[in-house]
């Protein structure tokens, strides 16, 4: 079995795994957060559990269980206390039947301060508590305080419709009845995907909101733009697409704003999961799914995707890094990336990419071991020679000697018949500045010892 093949088998039993994941005791969770105020903002934890793995009671003719439900919500930065949270989710049933297709659904509200945290779930069959189930998920509470303007996340649903206000359903809000997907499953046993979101401090009269499907390897599979008109401190934008066509696969929501004449500058994206078994992979397909580069980008937001090219600088030509200047919107960008990436792919007979893969190696070990209190070790000068040329083949580390500032060599035989960089701590904060090197084309500085020396 080839490596494609491996690849391609790996992702239908991933999906075979989550349908069928579906009639056991499993908690799926998601995330979206929304405006508040200044200080805090909104956010909503959307859980569910299939019915199947509770324990009922029967009285009269009835059914009754519950789950026991514990969040833990703590700060990565660990500044503030974590936020807990544990309720009762009782299930009263007349019929047992079935009970793989009854999904228990709910949400929670918190009110968060912006910065990333980590939210642990904990559930509990109340009648048999060894039975238990976790799931802990990274997420960034965005900040919606400015007047800038933005989407918040996106909720993706089963059903959104428009009801009369009813304080007492936890689904209801600006006059619409929205009942999350958790799983963010959808295909065969869902096969209309429907999302919330909202848009905040719009700054045109007249505008228009696109939101597309896209694959895992950037092609757009469904596009629908709508106009919209008039200024609005917030606005609710809402939306489906029918995917009772596309094969399995793992594919993003991008909701954009763009102006009259189609040039779309915000965006905000959602990845999402359709498992269509009936629906067979064609060569292409199976080919492009195997390319884990542009499924990577198929999840990043714009902001994600930004970085990744400030960190590929250092391979690009003038002309790419002109026209990713001239890109806006994140579909344009993760199409240029994946092009970016697979130009540079030394064997595209592989879904390999190893060039990519090693120069992500690269900036993951300078960020480990270059960083320092106000630069990611990546832009550091040690991290930019590391990334380009890799390891040396020496280092020469002096860092005592009474008269000179703490200096590395690093000597790469391989180069040029032999090179040398000079990195000088400079203000003593671990912070190594490239001095002089013997490479063309890096900066050549022969007195570098006098600049280094502490008299």
């Amino acid at each position: 079995m080839s490596a494609r093949t491996i690849i391609v088998f790996l992702l239908f039993a991933t999906f075979s795994l989550q349908a069928q994941q579906q009639s056991a005791f499993h908690t799926n969770v998601d995330l979206a957060a929304f405006k508040y105020d200044k200080d805090m903002s909104y956010v909503e934890m959307y859980y569910s559990f299939s019915r199947t793995g509770i324990t009922y009671a029967k009285d009269n003719g009835t059914y009754t269980g519950a789950i026991v439900v514990h969040t833990i919500i703590r700060r990565e930065d660990e500044q503030q206390d974590p936020v807990i949270k544990n309720w009762r989710v009782p299930v009263t049933l007349t019929d047992t039947s079935n009970l793989a297709d009854k999904a228990l659904i709910g949400r929670v509200n918190y009110l968060l301060e912006p910065g990333k945290y980590r939210f642990a779930v904990i559930s509990r069959d109340e009648a048999k508590p060894e039975v238990t189930d976790s799931v802990e998920v990274l997420f960034e509470v965005r900040d919606f305080s400015t007047n800038a303007m933005r989407f918040s996340d996106i909720e993706l649903a089963s059903s959104v419709r428009k009801i009369d206000e009813d304080p007492a359903n936890i689904f209801y809000k600006n006059t619409l009845e929205i009942i999350p997907n958790p799983p963010l499953l959808y295909g065969k046993p869902m096969p209309s995907l429907m999302y919330y979101a909202e848009l905040y401090n719009t700054d045109a009269e007249d505008f228009l909101v696109k939101s597309e499907i896209v694959s895992s390897y950037g092609r757009t599979m469904a596009s629908k733009t709508m106009r919209r008109s008039g200024k609005h401190a917030s606005r609710v934008e809402v939306g489906s697409h029918k995917l009772g066509t596309l094969p399995s696969g793992v594919y993003t929501l991008i909701v954009s704003y763009g102006d009259t004449a189609q040039k779309y500058t915000l965006s905000q994206s959602k990845a999402f999961y359709i498992f269509n078994p009936d629906i067979p992979f064609d060569t292409l397909q199976a080919s492009q799914i195997a390319d884990m580069i542009a499924s990577e980008f198929a999840s990043m937001a714009e902001d994600e995707l930004n970085e990744n090219f400030d960190m590929a600088r250092y391979v690009a030509t003038k002309g790419e890094k002109d026209i990713w200047a001239s890109l806006s919107g994140s579909e344009s960008k993760r199409k240029f990336l994946t092009k970016f990436w697979r130009d540079r792919d030394p064997d595209q007979t592989t879904p390999f990419n190893e060039f990519y893969s090693e120069y992500k190696q690269r900036v993951m070990l300078c960020n480990e071991q270059f960083r320092t209190a106000y630069r990611a070790g990546w832009r550091s000068d040690r991290g930019r020679v590391y990334i380009l040329y890799g390891s040396p083949d020496y280092i020469e580390r002096k860092y005592s000697e009474s008269d000179m500032k703490p200096h590395e060599i690093w000597r790469y035989d391989y180069i040029e018949g032999g090179v040398d960089f000079i990195f000088v701590d400079r203000s003593g904060f671990n912070n190594f500045e490239l001095v002089h090197s013997t490479k063309r084309n890096e900066i050549s500085n022969p007195d570098w010892e006098r600049s280094a020396s502490t008299h």
